[in-house]
This record gives structure tokens, sequence and C-alpha cells, in this order.
């Protein structure tokens, strides 16, 4: 576990499960955030939303990439190539997330082309970096939990699938999806363990032939909007919280 150096907010990490960070309910996230301000006061309440083909195929990418380990433990490829080397019970092979030969070929060549991206060192940030750790601080009154792709003192990487990785349509999935708000909350989590105030891009990966990826850093000026954006939210939702406490409510449902 990391702790926050001297003169940052408090904040911790641990290194746990996903669904461990998903159930911690005495912290908010970024993904609550979001929601908040797209369907309101009760999206505090909401579980998270349904899963489809693009969520199933990016969480897949995420745990290859970043999480080879968990990849194995959690897939089961239909060829019988994952997991290597080692057969599987039928209730074993049940339990986990099913991948057909086609998925699993685009899945390998998405992690090659984001290993093999030469416009910037991705391979050793992602080498250096911590991935996947949950951090939880407190700052404002409340307290906020985040789990970045992977970070570094010197860079936050949030990995995106997309069906177009060019400029210009990536920056209208961000405005859509609000991602920007999930980027200043990340930056916020890591200055908060660490002290550093690093900079953030995103890797967006297509999983179609010819698997282009591009990185995408925000500038200065747009990640001071996203922190502008993201503020009154945060004050909404501790009135929200607080509104719950006195009338005896149950605190937000879990959220990614």
């Amino acid at each position: 576990m990391i702790s926050a150096q001297a003169g940052a907010a408090a904040a911790f990490s641990r290194r746990e499960p996903l669904a461990d960070y998903l159930a911690n309910r005495e912290y908010i996230s970024s993904s609550q955030l979001r929601r908040l301000e797209r369907f309101g006061d009760a999206a505090l309440d909401m579980q998270t939303g349904p899963r489809f083909e693009g969520s199933v195929m990016g969480e897949a990418l995420h745990a290859l990439l970043l999480e080879p380990e968990t990849f194995e433990r959690q897939y089961l490829v239909l060829d019988g190539s994952v997991p290597r080397g080692a057969e599987v019970s039928e209730d074993e092979a049940m339990a986990r997330e099913w991948l057909d030969v086609l998925q699993w070929v685009a899945l390998r060549k998405a992690r090659d082309a984001v290993l093999g991206y030469q416009a910037a060192p991705l391979r050793r940030w992602l080498d250096e970096g911590e991935k996947e750790l949950s951090i939880y601080w407190g700052a404002g009154g409340g307290q906020w939990k985040a789990r970045p792709d992977c970070f570094t003192r010197e860079i936050v990487l949030d990995v995106k699938t997309t069906t177009d990785c060019r400029a210009d349509a990536f920056a209208r999935q961000r405005e859509r999806l609000r991602y920007d708000y999930q980027a200043a909350h990340y930056l916020e989590a890591v200055e908060a363990l660490t002290g550093a105030r690093a900079r953030f891009a995103y890797i967006a990966v297509e999983l179609a032939p010819p698997y282009p990826v591009m990185l995408h850093e925000l500038s200065g000026a747009e990640l001071a909007a996203a922190r502008d954006a993201l503020q009154p939210l945060k004050q909404r939702c501790l009135s929200i919280l607080a509104e719950a406490s006195d009338s005896g409510r149950t605190r937000p449902q879990r959220a990614s």
C-alpha cells in the first residue's frame, strides 16, 4: 500500500480486486459524478450500467494489457489458448468470460499495437507505472476514490477503446462521455497520493484492422476546464449525501 506524502491530501492506496473497489460505498468515484450530471440526483443510487459487446471487449483489453495474470484467471478463449497450459473444469469454464477466436485475435493485435507505439514511450510508461491501483483520499469535505489504468509521477494513462482514434472523432467521444471529468479526478487522486502533478493522456485504441493507436494528451487548459466543471458536481454530490444522512437514507450504491 502506498500512502500520501507529507503535505499531500490524506490518501492511501490499496491493491485489491476490482470487485472490492466497486463494492466500497464509503467513497465516491468519477463515474458516480458523471452519472449525477447526466441522470440527476437519483443517479447516486444507480447500479452500474448494462454491459454490451464494446464494453466487454474494452474490459478484456484492459485486463490483457494491464493485468495479464487477471486475464488468465478470468477469461476463456474457445480455441483453448487461454488459460495457457491448463485444463479447467466445467464449473470454472462457466464462471469465466468467454472469447471467440476472432475476439482473441483482435485483443492480441490491439495490445501489440499499444506496446509497439513509436510516437511516445508507451511501453516504458506501462512497464514502470502502477496499474489498476485503487486510490482513496479525502478533500473538500468528501471522500473520493479512483482507479487509474496506469500512472507514474510523470503521467497518468487511460486506455480507451474507440471506433475512430483520430483526434477530432475521439474529442467528440470525450465530450459525449465526459472522459475529461475522469481525467481531472484521476489527476487529483495521483497528486493526493504522491504529491506529484502529472500529465494526462488517453491511449485511444481501435479493435478492428489495422488496429490503430493514438495518444491524446490533454492540455493545461483542457484539464483546468474539466476541474472547473467537476467541482460543482462534487459539491452537489456532498449536499445529496448530507441530506441522505440527515434523513437516514443509505449511501449510494456501488459505482465504477
